[in-house]
């Protein structure tokens, strides 16, 4: 468990030492988040599973004043390619420690922390400073068990959130289509931890 002075957090995992999957389904059906349907959907239907199946393991955050699930977040490992060209020296160095160089692409690949899904829910007294801080404490802990120096996300191509983790020191190094079928583009993002 992680803990701010406002809010705590748990995996799915730690969850099941309590509930089993129906009870943790009834726990995650009050969340709602009609800014964005899909935030809400995969916390009802498939954060569970993609959890015990180690796709990509959930967190929620619940408030200290009242036990209710505020918002929550994904974490999965995924390597991405990032053009050296879009890197400092500094980040380049950086990542090289844990990627191999290729040289007819001038890219790197290193395996980075995914945040894979990241919701409020409606009416919750949480905002994305407090989001990101208990996501920085639980990567800080995966990252001293097992190394890792980049950690990344995908966002919708909307101004108001690409700029909002551009303040979180997040850098856009690609752009591509999402594999919904729509035509629509997410800016992937990444930051050195």
């Amino acid at each position: 468990m992680v803990t701010t002075s406002r809010f705590y957090c748990l995996s799915i995992f730690e969850l099941l030492d309590d509930y089993d999957k129906d009870g943790i389904n009834r726990l995650l059906s009050d969340f709602k988040c009609t800014q964005n349907s899909e935030i809400e959907k995969f916390l009802q239907n498939n954060s569970y599973d993609f959890s015990v199946k180690y796709q990509a393991i959930t967190y929620l955050i619940y408030s200290n004043e009242n036990d209710n699930i505020v918002g929550y977040f994904s974490l999965s490992v995924k390597p991405i390619i990032i053009k050296s060209d879009n890197l400092s020296n500094r980040s380049l160095n950086k990542i090289l420690r844990m990627s191999d160089f290729d040289e007819e692409n001038k890219t790197v690949n290193p395996a980075a922390y995914l945040i894979a899904q990241l919701g409020k829910n409606d009416g919750a007294d949480i905002n994305i400073d407090a989001i990101f801080e208990i996501i920085d404490i639980v990567v800080s802990k995966i990252q001293k068990s097992c190394g890792g120096v980049v950690e990344f996300l995908e966002s919708e191509n909307e101004e108001k959130l690409v700029n909002m983790y551009h303040n979180k020191g997040f850098k856009t190094f690609n752009i591509r289509k999402s594999k919904s079928g729509e035509d629509r583009k997410l800016i992937q993002m990444y930051r050195l931890i």
